[in-house]
């Protein structure tokens, strides 16, 4: 397959959508998976693709992918695997995201191979005990074990398959300085990671059942969700969320406060209220 663009240098920022529609889902006459993925890799490896996907209602194949023009565009097409599919309508257009937003990163990434981040694999939390740790983080915060080399100290906890891992630190003298006495001081205190929960409140709960320090209790946040943070054995503390609150909790606000403050208030569930007469 000839190459879509071979060029260095900043790709365009227009968008362009090629919409096929074929009538019918899972043809014999549609092109190969191969052939498809090949297509597309190329265009990710030149900083085009911005999104791709198959239609169900009517059946058939979205592409949205950078060019220049109208007639670039065109020419990006040439090699696609579905220009030629029988019986099937296509359609090429200007995507302008500036009316209803863009939904996409407008910004194109870096070829591949230009050492560009792809993921987040891992952070690392300090810890005093690492066995002790692993067990509190597997029993409270329901993470499992997901690599563990016991000749180099290694352990990677995580809560699914594909979300990034924590690995869990024991310092060791045997580390020498400066990077031993870093690592102990680095026990205790913000980490600056945030867990997404389906219930904050619920957590609070199951978080103080399980001895954890909760360093703020719930406040509802200005962006509309609730907010707690906690800390593990260690004091290394965490912040976990929920994306929608219940309007019938009331929590207290959250606000900067001085260290001398109160914590905030207790959560309650709020009386329902009374109609009018």
């Amino acid at each position: 397959m000839a190459a879509v663009d071979a060029r260095p240098g900043p790709k365009p920022k227009r968008l362009y959508v090629r919409v096929v529609r074929t009538g019918e889902a899972d043809r014999e006459d549609d092109p190969a998976p191969r052939q498809v993925r090949a297509y597309l890799e190329e265009l990710d490896r030149v900083g085009r693709l911005v999104a791709h996907g198959r239609l169900t209602d009517p059946s058939g194949d979205l592409l949205v992918f950078r060019a220049a023009s109208e007639a670039e565009a065109t020419r990006i097409l040439r090699p696609d695997p579905f220009r030629d599919a029988p019986n099937a309508v296509t359609q090429l257009f200007e995507w302008d995201p500036s009316t209803l937003g863009a939904g996409v990163n407008l910004e194109p990434p870096p070829a591949r191979g230009s050492g560009r981040i792809t993921a987040l694999q891992r952070v690392a939390v300090v810890v005093r005990d690492q066995a002790r740790s692993v067990q509190w983080y597997r029993d409270t915060l329901g993470m499992a074990v997901r690599a563990q080399d016991p000749s180099t100290d290694y352990v990677e906890l995580t809560l699914g398959r594909g979300a990034a891992g924590i690995t869990l630190v024991e310092p060791r003298s045997a580390w020498g300085e400066p990077h031993y006495s870093q690592s102990l001081a680095r026990i205790g205190g913000p980490t600056g990671i945030a867990f997404l929960t389906d219930s904050v409140l619920a957590l609070e709960q199951r978080l103080r059942n399980a001895g954890a320090g909760i360093t703020d209790p719930p406040s509802r946040q200005p962006w509309g969700g609730i907010a707690l943070r906690f800390a593990d054995p260690d004091g290394n503390e965490f912040l976990a969320f929920q994306e929608r609150s219940d309007p019938g909790i009331e929590v207290a606000s959250s606000r900067p406060r001085a260290a001398s403050e109160p914590a905030p208030v207790r959560w309650t569930r709020a009386s329902p209220r009374r109609k009018p007469h």
